[in-house]
């Protein structure tokens, strides 16, 4: 005869089953998270060819991580290292293995943002990778003489926005490319070419807030944006944990294996980093100070705007007054005496 489970022994065991059907992760949102990933080369190199579809073979961060240091009006200070928090973005020199079996060399801008920010800062970032060039050495065929070379470094800027920056179509992710098209045979050109291909970049924008506007039939028939979907889940803002977001709950079953390592890379996170906590309101700190600055430069606009608009007005409305006057017979100096107007701007009614 079977002993039954008491209903207590019965709850623990389902609590249990419950949890066990999600994964719990500090939100990648944040740089502190996202630095950690992406400093691992094996997870990067899954990120990164996942999201621009090409295959990588091998993958180098850059040594330096160039920062953009901003305002820090409450002195804000990493909690482990006692430096002045920064937003950063990551440079990634990577081999790619193309179609014919050949490799390239391509450099790969990753930056990342919670809130609509200068978009000047985004090109100057661009602009010092775009003059990034590489050594090569071209043997001559007859002579064998070996002769050295700079060459241009093909540049893919990569953006993950936690905003949207259209509302036209509300992709997930939208992607620019070089698109080589004569104007008068109106024929695209197919194959590499060195001068154009060397002066354009093909760039690539991810928007968070519309992985719900995404759907099955979006990606089902499509292994790259399948995996491209369920790599971009991990960023989900709306699983974050109740009462705490700074970590997100996600739905185990729906990450499959090539994600294992990623996946384990932000679970090391906590362990790894025993500051990793308050680094994190940290970074809330001083967001909530960007977010204050942005709030207070959106309201003095639009106080500016309107003060403007009744400047001109008023403005509109005295020219208007003059005209009448001058057409009436006054004089020039009884109208600037009226309107305050000079000679000029009168003779020019």
């Amino acid at each position: 005869m079977h002993k039954q489970k008491s209903p207590d022994r019965m709850t623990d065991e389902q609590n249990f089953q419950n949890e066990s059907e999600y994964i719990i992760i500090p939100n990648p949102i944040y740089d502190v998270v996202f630095r950690y990933l992406m400093e691992d080369p094996e997870s990067a190199m899954i990120v990164l060819s996942t999201l621009i579809n090409e295959k990588i073979i091998r993958l180098e961060l850059e040594p330096q991580t160039h920062t953009q240091k901003k305002e820090n009006p409450i002195n804000l200070t990493d909690p482990t290292t006692g430096d002045d928090l920064r937003l950063f973005h990551l440079d990634f020199t990577a081999t790619i293995e193309l179609p014919d079996g050949s490799e390239e060399m391509i450099m790969i801008e990753l930056q990342k943002a919670s809130q609509p920010d200068d978009i000047f800062r985004f090109k100057r970032y661009i602009s010092s990778n775009f003059l990034r060039k590489q050594v090569k050495e071209i043997i001559h065929p007859t002579t064998l003489e070996v002769t050295t070379i700079n060459k241009p470094i093909r540049l893919i800027p990569i953006f993950i926005l936690n905003f949207r920056i259209e509302n036209e179509i509300n992709d997930l992710l939208i992607r620019t490319n070089r698109i080589k098209t004569g104007v008068f045979k109106n024929k695209p050109l197919e194959k590499a070419n060195e001068f154009i291909d060397n002066l354009s970049f093909d760039m690539l924008v991810v928007q968070l807030p519309n992985l719900h506007n995404i759907t099955e039939t979006d990606y089902k028939n499509d292994e790259y944006k399948q995996k491209l979907f369920i790599l971009l889940k991990l960023f989900d803002q709306k699983s974050k944990v109740k009462n705490n977001e700074h970590r997100l709950r996600l739905i185990r079953r729906f990450f499959p294996g090539f994600l294992d390592r990623v996946i384990k890379r932000l679970q090391a996170a906590d362990s790894n980093n025993p500051g990793l906590e308050e680094q994190l309101h940290a970074e809330d700190e001083i967001l909530k100070v960007l977010i204050e600055n942005a709030n207070q430069i959106t309201f003095l606009k639009e106080a500016i705007d309107k003060r403007n608009k009744t400047i001109e007005k008023k403005d509109k409305i005295i020219l208007e007054f003059a005209k009448t006057l001058k057409d009436s017979g006054f004089t020039t100096d009884a109208i600037i005496q009226k309107t305050g107007l000079s000679t000029e701007e009168i003779e020019n009614l």
